[in-house]
């Protein structure tokens, strides 16, 4: 299992976007939610990186305007070309729900910036929307939500200790979900 870094902006210059993460975690769809397409993702260093996704990986969910981490989610299947044979990786749908952190992380606060200005997705400037966590990196992100929401330190351990092979159910995508 990977564990990646997926950011958001709701405000960027000249687009109304409009979107938070908030969005996926209030959704009371029952299927996955796909995250991404051409008008969103438009970097070659992140359609690179969707070609590694696979199911059951992990994302950390960084409202990126806001500089905070909302919570955590899994990809419902690989990553995968929202226009078939464009050899675009843009998109990857997550599991419906997520898990939604009670307190958001900050990722800019005084206490956590020694282990965020350590890891490049966090950093200013970084390029495209999806980014690889390292183990180690992994490992300090979640004991910094754990210890924003301290109320979820065993839920934010088993969610993110869930991966194929150990129980988790991961959907894949196939073109009989899609009509």
């Amino acid at each position: 299992m990977n564990a990646w870094v997926y950011k958001v902006n709701s405000r960027r210059p000249g687009l109304a976007t409009s979107w938070h993460f908030d969005n996926f975690f209030r959704s009371r769809r029952a299927g996955p939610c796909r995250m991404g397409g051409r008008e969103w993702i438009r970097s070659p260093q992140t359609w690179a990186r969707l070609r590694q996704v696979r199911a059951g990986d992990l994302f950390v969910c960084y409202q990126s305007d806001e500089r905070k981490i909302y919570g955590l989610a899994r990809a419902a299947g690989p990553g995968y070309e929202n226009l078939e044979g464009s050899g675009i990786f843009d998109s990857v749908d997550f599991e419906p729900h997520g898990l939604r952190l009670d307190v958001p992380v900050p990722v800019a606060h005084p206490s956590t910036r020694a282990v965020f200005r350590h890891v490049a997705a966090f950093c200013v400037p970084s390029r495209g929307t999806i980014h690889a966590l390292r183990r180690d990196e992994v490992k300090a992100v979640l004991a910094l939500l754990a210890r924003f929401n301290p109320g979820q330190r065993e839920t934010i351990a088993r969610y993110a200790n869930e991966g194929t092979g150990s129980g988790h159910t991961a959907r894949t995508r196939t073109k009989a979900a899609e009509k």
